[in-house]
């Protein structure tokens, strides 16, 4: 019996002008497959088969032994009854076989077959057991046929160019046989539109590429044709997770659970991204029951190995890459995926040592090779990382990120040096160097500050690498032309682009350089202290901390709005809201709250707090224990006590008067009829929303916390605008004198008047200047009024305060050079 829920897949076409997600909302099945099923030519027999293949199925269609290993194929049920039925293809149990692990078996079911899939399925099974001479030899016959266009069916030259990418990963050719593939597939797919394996065949071979947009593209006609293919589901939520979109991955971890509530490969997706969100426990959780029920299943092993080596036990990697090799001996898989994971979490020496195995294990597959050298570059061993990649050149040209990489490597070779007491700053020779020249001192002095003030020195000089534009430098970040940011650190090194304005996206425009290399240094600091275990907030909080700068007035109503709101993020939540924000604001915030709470570490357990919070992350404590070693609470004590004092702190900014503008004007509205009508309307709206919801959640299964069902997402109301006359902002005042809001008003009416010469207007700008000290505004009518006075030097505190704040223009430093040399302060 086909133990895989009926679940009613959705028949129903596509249209062209729907937006495409990653990973879609809903499995339906295309157009043109749906079509086909609608012939009214077919047999009942022949409609049957059809949905099994495209799976949309009914139990009434499962009634040979073929269908139903078909169907339970598609749902990873492996241990069905079905495939120990003597009439079940011989083809499906092997394919059964190789899936679960279980190699010698697949051979010995597919014995003297010769179809072209039974060539394929055991050369497949003879290269995971590394006997690659006869692999070769299973698939030379049916390559030859192919090449020579003897295949006629979409089916025999799907699997021919499977066996093709077999001898291409054994040969170390998938360079010249790339173009190759792609036009046997691109045939196959002209004989048969609807063969989803073909498609299928055509994702794996551009995800190898990392041609990410065309893989999703082959994938996503892979779902309109067989919405219940596993595989396709799978790739899906990998490439989210590669690519930090992890609510989409969850939803293909989701999509797989309801073709089947314990389908293996969502517990190996979910413990993917539990992975890389750094969380192995989970990781490991959700793998043991998959191991328990197919112990000889070779991925999981690995990704256990992975776990282990993310939780710092070498011994139970080690046992782990044991229990992996009794079942594969000699295969580079399980060091290729614990190499990836390491080199993920920047344990560079480790990483390295693991890639290296599998490279050695199978010199001619490029994955392990493209993930080194791409790792060495990122660790700054330059002439590793081109050794690596040159390798890569030579056996796949095609991925791009590796020819980018390769690219700029041998530019980097031409670059000039110049070598300071804790520094080597590479650049392209030229007008660079106008600013190369400058770095120096800038650096050294750095240098001294941040490592007094984590007491720790780097062990090696950092090298600063200053890129002409912003594509090399996100080449040299990513390994492709762009990237958010200006400036990065990946330990070692430290990539800049220059500050040059330019025309976009050659060129970022002009930054503070010095405040950017100190905040990129601490990075360095941070990460080698640690041994690269910081979790991601902190070292970016402690960077921002550095930049030895106050926060701009953005800043301040950015994190005052979210305390306010209550959206600011929990220290699990903070940690992707810089790689995979949901929100415009949410990667400002990530720095902002990082910073923030830094200041709250301080303020509350010492200056010293961080430093031992550091050290335990050098030890290898996780996370959940480190504040409890080093702070003496834990994290969630943390941060409840973090979230009182920022409430505090907002009101220190004048950022959360009482009573609110909002609540003084609303007592307008409600006294105007034709408002209160509107704000009553807007009121019940917002409560109707609010029970609605509140209702919908009656009697639902404990699960996962809804997170959208907070304050900040239920609908604001609708206040309309309100005229203050002068009367009432006068009465306001009165009431509160020292509101900051209220005396933001009157400081425009006195300007809208003409009122800016005499003692009072001056008064009114140092009053709001005390009531809200975060904000620029009074700083910049102070300095342009005093810059123009007869006492110019007045400014000079001004636009100290404007300049500390900005990070962009030197307008503000070159006004106050200008100050400094007229009043004799020429240091």
């Amino acid at each position: 019996m086909v133990a895989v829920a009926a679940i009613g897949m959705v028949v129903a076409s596509t249209s062209a002008q729907e937006p495409r997600e990653l990973v879609p909302s809903q499995a339906r099945l295309g157009e043109a497959a749906s079509t086909a099923l609608q012939a009214a030519w077919l047999s009942d027999d022949e409609r049957a088969a059809l949905r099994v293949f495209h799976g949309v199925w009914q139990i009434g269609d499962l009634d040979t032994p073929a269908r139903r290993a078909a169907v339970a194929l598609d749902a990873w049920q492996l241990s069905d009854p079905v495939f120990t039925n003597p009439e079940c293809p011989a083809e499906l149990v092997a394919e059964r076989d190789l899936r679960r692990g279980d190699f010698e078996n697949a051979l010995r079911v597919l014995g003297g077959r010769t179809s072209i899939r039974a060539a394929r399925l055991r050369a497949e099974a003879l290269e995971k057991l590394a006997r690659y001479d006869e692999a070769l030899a299973a698939i030379r016959e049916p390559i030859r046929l192919m090449l020579d266009r003897q295949f006629t069916e979409a089916s025999d030259l799907t699997d021919g160019v499977e066996a093709l990418v077999i001898r291409a990963r054994i040969e170390g050719q998938p360079a010249r046989d790339y173009q190759i593939m792609m036009e046997l597939l691109g045939r196959a797919r002209s004989l048969d539109r609807l063969y989803w394996p073909t498609a299928l065949a055509e994702a794996r071979l551009l995800d190898e590429k990392e041609k990410i947009s065309e893989c999703v593209t082959a994938l996503h006609d892979v779902l309109a044709l067989n919405p219940r293919c596993s595989e396709a589901w799978l790739m899906l939520g990998r490439i989210a997770t590669q690519t930090f979109d992890f609510d989409s991955a969850r939803r293909a971890a989701g999509t797989l659970r309801v073709m089947r509530p314990s389908h293996p490969l969502a517990d190996v997706l979910e413990a993917e991204i539990a992975l890389v969100q750094d969380d192995p426990d989970l990781a490991t959780a959700l793998l043991e029951p998959v191991v328990a029920a197919m112990p000889r299943l070779p991925e999981v092993h690995a990704l256990l190995a992975a776990a282990a080596a993310l939780r710092y036990d070498d011994d139970a990697m080690r046992a782990a890459l044991a229990r992996f090799e009794a079942i594969l001996p000699g295969s580079p898989l399980a060091y290729a995926t614990v190499g990836r994971h390491l080199s993920f979490a920047r344990q560079y020496e480790a990483a390295a040592e693991m890639l290296e195995e599998a490279i050695r294990r199978q010199p001619n597959w490029p994955p392990p090779r493209i993930e080194l050298g791409l790792m060495e570059l990122q660790s700054g061993r330059d002439d590793r990382a081109l050794q690596a990649l040159r390798a890569v050149a030579e056996l796949d040209r095609f991925n791009v990120r590796a020819a980018n990489s390769l690219f700029l490597l041998e530019e980097l070779a031409t670059y000039e040096r110049l070598e300071t007491e804790h520094f080597i700053i590479r650049y392209q020779p030229g007008v660079d160097r106008v600013l190369v020249d400058m770095m120096p001192e800038s650096l050294e002095a750095s240098y001294a500050t941040v490592t007094g003030r984590f007491e720790f020195e780097p062990p090696q000089k950092t090298v600063i690498e200053v890129l002409p534009d912003h594509k090399r430098f996100g080449v040299r970040i990513t390994g492709m032309p762009f990237i958010h940011t200006l400036a990065a650190c990946t330990g070692p090194v430290i990539a800049m682009e220059v500050p040059r304005d330019g025309q976009l996206p050659r060129h970022l425009g002009t930054f503070d350089w010095p405040r950017v290399l100190r905040h990129e240094f601490t990075h360095t600091v941070t990460l080698a202290q640690t041994k690269n275990r910081i979790p991601h907030w902190l070292t970016e909080a402690a960077a921002v901390s550095m930049e030895l700068a106050p926060r701009d007035y953005d800043t301040c109503r950015l994190l005052a709005d979210a305390t306010l709101h209550h959206t600011l993020f929990d220290l699990d939540e903070i940690n992707w809201a810089f790689i995979r924000p949901r929100r415009p604001t949410d990667r400002a915030q990530a720095y902002a709250q990082g910073h923030w709470m830094v200041e709250f570490m301080n303020a509350r357990y010492g200056d010293t707090a961080i430093v031992r919070l550091l050290a335990q992350y050098a030890d290898g404590v996780r996370d959940s224990h480190a504040f409890e070693s080093a702070l003496g609470v834990t994290r969630e004590a943390f941060y409840d006590a973090f979230l009182v004092w920022a409430r505090e702190d907002v009101k220190t900014w004048g950022l959360d008067p009482d009573p609110s503008l909002d609540v003084l004007t609303d007592e307008v509205r409600w006294d105007d009829p034709d408002l209160a009508v509107v704000m009553a309307a807007s009121a019940q709206a917002r409560l109707d929303a609010i029970v609605g919801r509140m209702t919908s959640r009656i009697g639902e299964p404990t699960g996962p916390v809804d997170t959208d069902f907070t304050a900040a997402n239920w609908p604001e109301l609708v206040r309309p605008p309100v005229e203050i006359t002068d009367a009432r902002l006068a009465t306001w005042i009165e009431a509160h004198p020292d509101h900051p809001d209220l005396r933001r008003l009157e400081l425009e009416r006195m300007i809208d008047r003409g009122e800016t010469d005499g003692p009072a207007y001056l008064a009114a700008l140092e009053r709001y200047a005390t009531l809200r000290p975060v904000d620029p505004y009074p700083h910049r009518r102070l300095a342009l009024h005093y810059r123009d006075s007869a006492t110019p030097e007045a400014a000079i505190p001004h636009l100290e305060e404007l300049d500390a704040r900005e990070q962009k223009t030197p307008v503000f430093a070159l006004e106050l050079a200008r100050l400094y040399r007229a009043t004799g302060r020429l240091d």
